[in-house]
């Protein structure tokens, strides 16, 4: 069997287009798994664009919810699991990032196994342009595949499916407090998910007072946000931060 990992992006409505399209096989499950974080876009955009394309072809998109992950912000260990920039001993440096794993990949293999899947191909929305995120899955009954990488996609070239689909642009999938964000990433963040950021900042600055979610180390606010010299290149780290 087939099942996609939407990831609620730029990709992703790629694959869409591809699939109602005809371009790429139906899959037998679409699952979205829900971090409890996602921006208000992403599942605007989902609901009001994606969604009526799939119905229309007989397929819908799953939400697998965020208390089939183990762990939230912090592992049973007591480490972060986001990629929190620290100023240990002045010295500037940057956490590993647990949270695609712990939040995504291993919820949707918990989602699978109480669908009752015993072995899949899994569809991974990553484009030619992010090669080096492919990995192969970590157990014998997942397959990971690469349909856009398989069709020789880059992101420009979903980009243009997408305009040509007539859908509006996609926002790109990204956790509304994700270290990852550029300035204008973060000047375009709603207040009420900017301020959830913050608040998410202070619980973890709680338990160590080394961590940041930006670069600067300086506190999230508006004005150090946008003067931030974070990278803005998304989560992608361990490569499951399905796009």
């Amino acid at each position: 069997m087939i099942c996609w990992s939407y990831g609620g992006g730029v990709q992703s409505t790629a694959i869409t287009c591809l699939v109602v399209s005809g371009r790429l096989p139906r899959p037998d499950l679409i699952i979205m798994a829900d971090t409890g974080r996602e921006p208000q876009a992403t599942w605007d955009y989902l609901r009001n664009s994606v969604a009526p394309l799939l119905n229309g072809i007989g397929l819908k998109v799953e939400i697998a919810p965020h208390s089939l992950a183990t762990v939230d912000l912090f592992s049973k260990s007591g480490k972060a699991l986001m990629p929190m920039f620290t100023r240990y001993s002045g010295k500037p440096g940057q956490t590993r990032t647990w949270c695609s794993g712990e939040w995504k990949r291993d919820v949707v293999k918990r989602y699978l196994r109480s669908r009752g899947v015993r072995r899949t191909e899994q569809w991974l929305g990553i484009s030619c342009d992010e090669a080096h995120r492919m990995k192969d899955s970590r157990v014998k009954w997942i397959t990971h595949v690469y349909p856009l990488i398989n069709l020789n996609l880059r992101r420009m070239d979903c980009l243009r499916l997408i305009h040509e689909s007539g859908l509006p642009p996609a926002p790109r999938s990204s956790c509304w407090m994700c270290p990852f964000r550029g300035p204008k990433e973060w000047a375009d963040l709603p207040d009420g998910e900017f301020r959830k950021a913050q608040d998410l900042e202070a619980e973890i600055r709680i338990l160590d007072p080394s961590l940041t979610l930006l670069r600067s180390g300086e506190l999230l606010t508006r004005e150090n946000a946008c003067g931030s010299a974070s990278s803005g290149i998304g989560c992608d780290q361990g490569g499951f931060c399905w796009t």
